[in-house]
């Protein structure tokens, strides 16, 4: 169990352990044949990613059964994709407001209403997936009440999309920071991200998620990073030729729930949120794996020349360089959270 789950859980635990033990019977239903039923509870979801194949949809579908088995269908999710409820900043903010339930916003987005989740968006902070698992299922108990005062919303779960990757348009490839210095490249408006580029020489520019094809058909920008699956899933390799590897930072998103709705369950319910939350992320974090090693063959055969970055040190040197201008962003205690992250990374126990 995980430990931000785990307090919750020992509360009443002797109370609930007959409702949880029952509800791991087979549900023959998934989250989009769910009866309505009377006094039923309406479970809204909202994502910004309207692909099918995406860890996205993967992982709340998941969420969304099993938040359907534990409760004895007495929660039945709705899912809208494809920002059909607005941004993910907007979708936070009606989180907030209790307006929507759960979310899955990137956390540098979150960051912009959450600012203690900046710890995780510094540069070479982790460089492991496992490291980042690790990281994430110590300091989120820490993180939790701060990211509810700050914005409203409790972290239950993460997904992880995989490792940011330089995607481009280039007759050579990025293996040095000096490579980047006659590139435009797109990054999301977080400071961290921007500093980042900078502080590696690169021409960073702020580009929406939405816009990012038509900036590189048009040749606004050349290249930007984000995991292979989503860069051939948005049918990247039509506009650009090249990607190269590397482990600056992974792209995660943590499952969100509206605290305000939260607060309003049962502690049946809420026992049960918290579990298929800690449930979703073991599901995505085995499936993730899989999925990507299949959009990475997509991209060979697409034609996409793949470079990795063999020996890291200038990169990690150059971005672990800014930490001190950006603790502030995570807050007046920033510094403290930095340390605290980094002293859980010493403990990784690894292999």
């Amino acid at each position: 169990m995980k430990n931000w789950t785990k307090a919750a859980f020992l509360t009443g635990a002797f109370a609930l352990a007959p409702v949880l033990s029952a509800a791991q019977e087979f549900n023959p239903l998934d989250w989009r044949s769910v009866p309505e039923m009377d006094d039923q509870i309406v479970m809204k979801i909202g994502h910004s990613v309207n692909m099918e194949w995406s860890s996205h949809t993967a992982v709340l579908k998941r969420f969304a059964e099993l938040v359907g088995i534990y409760t004895h269908n007495e929660i039945r999710a709705e899912i809208f994709p494809g920002a059909q409820l607005g941004g993910e900043v907007e979708m936070i903010q009606q989180a907030r407001q209790g307006a929507l339930h759960v979310g899955l916003p990137a956390t540098n987005n979150l960051a912009a209403l959450a600012p203690s989740l900046n710890v995780f968006i510094l540069p070479y902070l982790a460089t492991s997936t496992e490291e980042v698992n690790y990281l994430q299922d110590e300091i989120t108990p820490f993180l939790v009440p701060r990211v509810i005062d700050e914005a409203g919303v409790r972290i239950v779960g993460w997904e992880n999309s995989g490792w940011r990757a330089f995607f481009y348009k280039s007759d050579d490839p990025i293996e040095a920071p000096a490579d980047l210095a006659g590139l435009k490249m797109r990054v999301p408006p977080n400071p961290i991200m921007i500093a980042s580029y900078e502080a590696w020489g690169g021409n960073p520019t702020p580009i929406a998620w939405p816009e990012l094809y038509n900036a590189l058909q048009q040749g606004v920008v050349e290249g930007g990073d984000n995991p292979v699956t989503d860069v051939i899933g948005m049918k990247f390799n039509e506009v650009i030729n090249r990607m190269t590897t590397f482990h600056y930072t992974i792209l995660t998103h943590p499952i969100v729930v509206s605290e305000v709705w939260f607060q309003g369950l049962s502690e049946e319910h809420q026992a049960a949120i918290l579990r298929a939350g800690e449930e979703a992320t073991d599901y995505i974090r085995w499936w993730q794996p899989l999925d990507e090693a299949k959009w990475w063959d997509k991209a060979r055969e697409a034609g996409v020349i793949i470079t990795a970055i063999e020996d890291e040190t200038e990169w990690l040197e150059k971005a672990r360089a800014i930490w001190p201008d950006y603790y502030e962003t995570i807050g007046t205690d920033g510094e403290a959270v930095v340390q605290r992250a980094l002293d859980i990374l010493a403990a990784y126990p690894g292999e």
